[in-house]
């Protein structure tokens, strides 16, 4: 049963390895779909917006991996 184990952390370790990211990702997909239709900016200005944010919260991730030792 060890074996499942470690095969079900590794699979949880692929998907979701700094669980702040994956946090992050959630929250402004929902903001965005909250806020978005709301500001009735047009379709080009809310994928902007959102791959705006999604490349935000890329780079702090990468910047927050880089530091770890």
């Amino acid at each position: 049963m060890r074996w499942l184990q470690t095969a079900l952390a590794e699979i949880y370790g692929l998907f979701v390895e700094d669980v702040r990211y994956a946090i992050a990702i959630i929250v402004w997909l929902a903001l965005a779909w909250l806020v978005l239709p709301v500001l009735a900016l047009g379709e080009p200005w809310n994928v902007a917006i959102l791959f705006v944010g999604l490349l935000v919260i890329l780079f702090e991730s990468a910047l927050q991996g880089a530091s770890r030792p």
